[in-house]
């Protein structure tokens, strides 16, 4: 199987082959920092943005949003790339520390593109439907994982009943 662009850039970035990260023992240590590191990204630059855009006002809209979609489109990668080694990326249950963190996730991202529309526009509605629009996505988010969650588990619990 020939290797594809993502693929090389994965394995370019962990080098695999390589010593920049030492040992196979420093090398998962590594893997966890960057780990942590990223979860604490994934959190801390959408708030910054959505805190600032309010503060800063218009003239920070258009280079606040280009690093948020600059943060996002890795964590995207990140995702196609895990689902195509096969990996489920629908929850097992919705747990109180998940349900924490998919609203600390989520909140910054509507909190930015409804603080952009009123700062660009404070007197127009648009930061009012930005806002109902995200709050109906968001809770068509929960739904359907909710939905798929529950897919699975039957699914799941089918194939006991037959072992």
């Amino acid at each position: 199987m020939t290797a594809n662009v993502l693929d090389r850039v994965v394995r370019w970035n962990l080098d695999l082959d390589g010593d920049l990260y030492g040992d196979e023992r420093e090398r998962f240590r590594w893997y966890e920092g960057t780990a942590v590191a990223s979860s604490l990204q994934i959190l801390l630059i959408p708030w910054a943005a959505a805190i600032l855009v309010f503060s800063l006002g218009k003239p920070s809209v258009v280079p606040l949003a280009v690093l948020l979609a600059a943060h996002w489109v890795p964590l995207l990668v990140s995702t196609v790339y895990v689902l195509r080694r096969k990996v489920d990326t629908t929850p097992r249950r919705w747990s109180a520390k998940r349900i924490l963190v998919t609203v600390l996730t989520a909140v910054p991202y509507l909190g930015f593109v409804v603080g952009a529309m009123y700062v660009w526009d404070p007197e127009g509605a648009t930061w009012i439907g930005a806002l109902f629009g995200g709050v109906f996505g968001g809770v068509a988010s929960v739904v359907g994982t909710t939905l798929k969650i529950r897919r699975r588990n039957r699914l799941e619990a089918l194939a006991k009943d037959e072992d």
